[in-house]
């Protein structure tokens, strides 16, 4: 009994404080959710990448790696355009025509884009584009 009331002792001053314990982390009041919530850090941390947001009937795996690259894409399934010796400004631009090309390669080939539409930027997507149509 006496070891139980040191520990509620020791331990109170951590439930009155709103910590909490979660995905392995102490979470506080103004803690991030994705520090918090093990779906939401994962997500983070591991982002799907451009080449396996899309989809094609009878296409493996395999043959949309083979696609993806064949656009443009990088075998890691990203895409970083030459931006050596561009501005700031310069760099997006050519990075958002890199990526619409490679979209607007993979709607060509058949492929169905299946990832997000919301937001400002993913809106003007083309194959966001195609798929309000």
């Amino acid at each position: 009994m006496k070891s139980l009331t040191k520990a509620m002792f020791l331990l109170l001053p951590l439930g009155l404080t709103g910590c909490l314990i979660s995905n392995g982390r102490i979470c506080g009041p103004q803690t991030p959710t994705a520090y918090c919530n093990k779906d939401a850090y994962d997500a983070l941390m591991n982002p799907v990448q451009l080449r396996d947001k899309w989809t094609k009937a009878w296409a493996d795996i395999e043959l949309r790696y083979v696609d993806w690259q064949a656009c443009g894409g990088l075998p890691g399934g990203g895409i970083s355009p030459d931006r050596r010796g561009a501005t700031g400004l310069e760099a997006a631009e050519l990075s958002k025509e890199k990526l619409y090309a490679a979209q607007r390669c993979m709607m060509s080939k058949g492929y169905q884009y299946i990832g997000t539409c919301e937001g400002d930027v993913p809106s003007r997507f083309p194959a966001c584009q195609a798929r309000s149509r």
